[in-house]
């Protein structure tokens, strides 16, 4: 069996903690649970990281000339993360000496202790030490280095702080650190030994200080404080006047100043000027971010409002609002040439990049509040559709302009939401490109049309709606009395819709999508149905199913008359039926998961069971922090075994082979073979232990005396935003016990997975859960070891050959003397990209054929992978040469058309076709998508270029 790979997470809620620009500011790297998701700017993707932290991730520091990344925990946790290959380096926990916990505290101090309060932390601009805050203290720790294995060393442990420290930031010559704390003061250290350096406390703000920051000549420090007061220090020779700060340490004022005349003078800051951010009413700052470049100083209110201000003028550049939901902004970030800024909210789920200049949104997404409740595959690329559209021009004029250019080639995933909105996610780059909000409950189900032009979701609202998927509208809505749709599915022809439903009558509805007219209404189940499905084989056109709580399966024929053919046949089960997938073979099996914990496996056609799977034992579910029975299903006594546990949602492979299944309550996703009936593979979701229901295992630490565990409570004291806080008492005051999903809810971080699909192609599968849609997939590259080889970072020098010969002198020395098929040759092996690149576009035409032809079989998938990155003309490694590609690529399908069909690799045949079909699906996929892009330019100047061809 194939084995699937992490590939995105659509939708992972942006969970609260600091968001960082990578140090060339193309990317934004947020926080998103327990993972790190990366927004690529210029490429316009998002991919998640696979690599975990313990639980979820508050910090992220990026160092300032390699590729790496610290990121830290809500526990203390710190790892040092190799950002381009995915791989965590080192593991550490930051502490200091005093916050070590006992092993006999009781319930609260052993969740404080637990919980490190890291306000903030970051690089030096030399990239030799890493600063970071423990609550008051303040620890300077060496830089990962190669030569110790990653591993980093304790330097220096800080105090004099006497509450926690709000920031952390650098001078530009690495030598001082500036922190802020609540306590009212901002202080000024020294890193390395100074004899002539005393520490400095400025104790002029009346409130808790966000943060302050060096100027770029380090002759000024400005200060911001949570009531919106701006403080500029300026660095003088003497210390008159009453607005100096205070000097600290072993020797005092006179000493200093008396000694500094023997050397030289001593130099004191001074309070230079002081402003305002005049923020509107009741509103207070919640993070502020600074451009030591520019002088630009970026400050975010509580309100979600975020004013720019000109330092050291204090002049206001720009006060703005992003969005009318966005209660608090969590974080704030500036690119290093301060064009850009990046905003987030942990409340809606908010992520904004923002051109200050021009006002405009280099990037928005937000994610589904609550969680994603159902997802579907689109059916196939919708390119096929464009091209038999250009046979007729009038229609494709027409469609074309009510589109974007390239999206034709998108292959699209759809989610729902409990908060009742549609989303469309790119599935190339993991990003959502539309949003329909005309649901006004909870979506249930959602299902493409098999043309590809439309969704079709159902609500608990009473409605089922049909989406055109070109023009991104509601086109038809579908209504059948006071009912909810719990269920939706559409025939092979995309006509006839079906809905299931729950409440007095519990019937399924039939309805026809052109005149949007009830056609009939199934009655005979006595419970809610769970799920409705046609058969996907044109032999059983017309065959639905519906399963119910009621315990049965119901065979309906929508298209045979009752008299005929379109009677209704039962299958009762031993318990309630909660989903059922068929098997698209095209035979009559269909996998019914039942309340029990079993799979069934029915044949229709003769209306028995043919196989069964006991999945119980198989679904590894964690407790809850309110569960007072064990999470193991196979002990002895059956009031401990947990009965909750059960497939909520099964789906067939394209291929009919395996069945994967989900659980609402685990964390796991079991993949089953249909020949034998047996666990195959298992995929972990996530190890995140800051939600409940993760861990099999509660520790006992936690519980107090009254039986409960002080987990359940919000017993946090950091005051970073009031707002929210405020916001955690409403949502307490609002929610209902017993209510584990939506807005009402009693607990926020209980991790659920409610449904999972299969992709048409099988090389992909998508699970729902409450933090977004895990999106698995056969082609993820960067996680498949084996094709590491081939997938090479082209940023970076990656040989493939490495000789006496491969070097860069000899390769431009065969380029100037004509010698272009070697000179190629040595270009590959080198795997230098712009190496390449420089000799790829310096060879003639004429001799494209005769190179191609004299490369050796193990650089073919090297020239192919530098083809696909030439071909996208939107990223760096782009260029806009598009008949020198297509002429290459000509070249190389036609000369090495038996070698390629023959290939089998370096390391084995299986291996060998998995790089194979990788590259040919990645290079399929950006050839779709540059075809759908000049489709739209060609097609618009059609007619003008069959007028200049008749005037010749």
């Amino acid at each position: 069996m194939a084995t699937y790979y992490l590939a995105n997470i659509c939708g992972s809620q942006y969970s609260g903690g600091r968001i960082s620009f990578n140090p060339n500011g193309t990317s934004v790297l947020a926080p998103v649970g327990n993972r790190v998701n990366i927004y690529d700017l210029q490429t316009n993707k998002s991919s998640t990281l696979c690599s975990e932290a313990r639980s979820n991730v508050v910090l992220i520091s990026c160092h300032p000339s390699i590729p790496l990344s610290i990121i830290i925990d809500e526990n203390g946790y710190g790892y040092v993360l190799n950002v381009l290959r995915d791989k965590i380096l080192h593991r550490l926990q930051f502490k200091s000496s005093s916050t070590l916990s006992s092993s006999e505290s009781k319930a609260y101090d052993a969740l404080h202790s637990q919980k490190k309060t890291l306000i903030h932390a970051a690089f030096s601009p030399d990239g030799k030490y890493f600063a970071v805050s423990v609550e008051k203290k303040l620890l300077v720790w060496l830089s990962p280095d190669e030569k110790l294995s990653w591993k980093m060393t304790l330097h220096l442990e800080l105090t004099g702080h006497l509450e926690n420290i709000n920031s952390v930031n650098w001078s530009s010559d690495s030598k001082y650190i500036c922190t802020s704390s609540r306590d009212m003061t901002v202080r000024v250290w020294c890193v390395e030994p100074d004899e002539d350096f005393v520490p400095v406390a400025f104790v002029d703000h009346r409130r808790s200080v966000r943060a302050a920051f060096f100027s770029k000549d380090m002759n000024r420090i400005c200060s911001v404080s949570k009531e919106g007061v701006i403080i500029l220090w300026n660095k003088t020779d003497s210390a008159e006047g009453d607005n100096s700060a205070k000097l600290v340490g072993s020797r005092s004022k006179s000493n200093v100043l008396k000694k500094s005349t023997k050397k030289h003078k001593v130099n004191v800051w001074k309070r230079e000027t002081k402003g305002y951010c005049n923020q509107p009413a009741n509103s207070t700052v919640s993070v502020v971010a600074f451009n030591e470049d520019t002088g630009l100083l970026v400050v975010g209110f509580t309100g979600g409002m975020f004013g720019i201000y000109n330092v050291p003028e204090l002049t206001t550049v720009h006060t703005l609002k992003i969005g009318t939901q966005i209660p608090v902004i969590d974080s704030v970030d500036v690119t290093k040439d301060g064009q850009w800024i990046a905003l987030a909210c942990s409340e809606t789920g908010t992520i904004v990049v923002w051109e200050w200049k021009s006002e405009t949104f280099v990037m928005k997404q937000q994610s589904h509040f609550g969680g994603v409740r159902c997802c579907s595959f689109s059916y196939a690329s919708n390119l096929e559709k464009l091209g038999s559209l250009a046979d007729n021009r009038g229609d494709f004029d027409r469609t074309l302009s009510s589109r974007n250019l390239g999206m034709g080639t998108r292959f699209l995933v759809a989610t729902g939401g409990f908060d009742g909105k549609v989303k469309l996610w790119d599935n190339n780059t993991g990003l959502c490109y539309v949003t329909m909000i005309e649901h006004t409950a909870s979506v249930e189900a959602l299902v493409f049309t098999p043309q590809g032009n439309a969704l079709i979701t159902a609500s608990l609202d009473g409605t089922v709606r049909c989406f055109d998927l070109f023009r991104f509208r509601n086109f038809r809505v579908l209504t059948a009395g006071r009912v909810q749709y719990t269920s939706v599915a559409c025939d092979s022809t995309g006509t006839i819709v079906a809905a299931g439903s729950k409440g007095d009558f519990n019937s399924v509805y039939i309805w026809q999508i052109q005149t949007g007219k009830v056609l009939d209404e199934l009655v005979g189940h006595t419970a809610p149905v769970s799920s409705v499905s046609f058969h996907p084989h044109p032999s059983y056109n017309g065959y639905l199913v519906s399963t119910s709580w009621d315990n049965t399966i119901k065979i309906w024929n929508v298209f045979g008359r009752k008299d005929k053919a379109g009677s209704v046949e039962s299958i009762v089960n031993t318990s309630s039926v909660v989903s059922a997938s068929f098997d698209p073979r095209g035979n009559s099996i269909l996998a019914a998961s039942v309340l029990s914990g079993h799979v069934l496996f029915w044949d229709l056609d003769n209306v028995e069971q043919v196989g069964s799977i006991d999945g119980l034992r198989d679904i590894q579910s964690g407790r809850h922090y309110t569960q007072a029975f064990s999470a193991i299903n196979i002990k002895s006594d059956p009031h401990n075994i947990n009965r909750n546990n059960y497939f909520n949602s099964v789906s067939y492979s394209s291929c009919g082979r395996t069945l994967v299944c989900t659980a609402k309550n685990s964390a796991q996703v079991c993949v089953y073979s249909t020949e034998n009936y047996l666990l195959v593979h298992v995929y972990s979701l996530t190890k995140n232990s800051s939600l409940s229901g993760i861990s099999r295992f509660l520790s006992s630490k936690y519980m107090t005396d009254y039986g409960y565990s002080v987990q359940e409570l919000e017993l946090s004291d950091d005051e970073t935003h009031e707002d929210s806080k405020k916001i955690s008492r409403i949502k307490a005051h609002k929610a209902l016990p017993g209510v584990d999903v939506g807005e009402f809810k009693v607990t926020q971080d209980r991790f659920s997975v409610w449904e999972v699909k299969h992709s048409q192609d099988g090389r992909q599968f998508a699970v729902s859960t409450s933090e977004g849609v895990h999106i698995y997939s056969l082609d993820a590259a960067r996680n498949v070891e084996y094709a590491s080889h081939v997938m090479k970072s082209l940023h970076s020098f990656q040989p493939q050959i490495i000789t006496k010969n491969v070097t860069k002198t000899a390769i431009l020395e065969h380029l100037e003397r004509g010698d272009y098929v070697r000179a190629f040759i040595l270009a590959l092996a080198m795997n230098n990209y712009q190496l390449m690149l420089e000799v790829y576009e310096r060879t003639p035409t004429s001799q494209i054929a005769s190179v191609v032809s004299s490369l050796d079989p193990a650089l073919i998938l090297v020239l192919l992978n530098f083809l696909r990155n030439a071909l996208n003309s939107h990223s760096p490694n782009g260029t806009v040469h598009l008949g020198l590609h297509l002429t290459w690529l000509n070249a190389v399908f036609t000369v090495h058309q038996n070698m390629l069909a023959s290939y089998s690799g370096s390391g084995g045949s299986n291996e060998g076709l998995s790089d194979l079909r990788t590259m040919m699906l990645l290079l399929l996929r950006q050839v779709k998508d540059t075809r759908a892009n000049i489709l739209g330019l060609f097609a618009s100047n059609a007619y003008t270029l069959e007028y200049l061809s008749s005037m010749n």
